[in-house]
């Protein structure tokens, strides 16, 4: 199957206020490094953290909504009978962010930011397309994902990550509008 997503990022407003929590509050110590460096760029300190928080937030949201997308056209395809509505488990995601501070060609510094992602997706009202069991085209269908969504600091394996939202909607998607086969 070949999926192409036109304009995957979801805003939303939970990972918004997430973010900011996570860098203004619980783990602004992670992030003060980075902000360092953003403030030398002449963004000044409030600036820097904007930036820092749009960044996470946008990446995040980004990488969410690609692989849990992704993961759910793939499920669909292994199912022998698609119902109009449809809900799965999709195995954990484990979306990052990384930094890299260069100076010419060289890396001065970098750092990884991992999150760990939990979710439940329904599809509802879904009509698809398909031809020798594989999707080629969806005709209706909404994707609404609910997760929790946890910060592992620079350990993708953290045995205890921080919970930034705990098992919330965060978004409706319809797959009309950014699904391509």
């Amino acid at each position: 199957m070949k999926l192409e997503l036109k304009d995957p990022n979801v805003a939303s407003q939970e990972i918004d206020e997430a973010m900011n929590s996570l860098v203004n509050n619980s783990h602004k110590d992670d992030f003060r490094e980075i902000g360092a460096w953003m403030i030398k760029t002449g963004l000044g300190e409030k600036g820097a953290r904007e930036q820092l928080i749009n960044e996470l937030s946008t990446r995040i949201s980004k990488e969410i909504t690609h692989g849990l997308v992704q993961v759910t056209m793939q499920e669909l395809e292994g199912e022998k009978t698609i119902n109009a509505k449809y809900e799965q488990q999709p195995p954990d995601l484990y979306p990052h962010v990384d930094f890299v501070v260069k100076s010419g060609a060289l890396d001065v510094w970098t750092t990884h930011y991992w999150f760990k992602v939990t979710s439940k997706v329904m599809l509802d009202n879904l009509a698809i397309t398909m031809r020798k069991d594989e999707i080629t085209g969806i005709k209706s269908g909404i994707m609404q994902v609910f997760m929790t969504l946890s910060y592992c600091g620079h350990d993708r394996s953290n045995p205890s990550p921080f919970t930034l939202i705990k098992n919330r909607k965060i978004f409706d998607l319809d797959l009309t509008k950014v699904v391509t086969f």
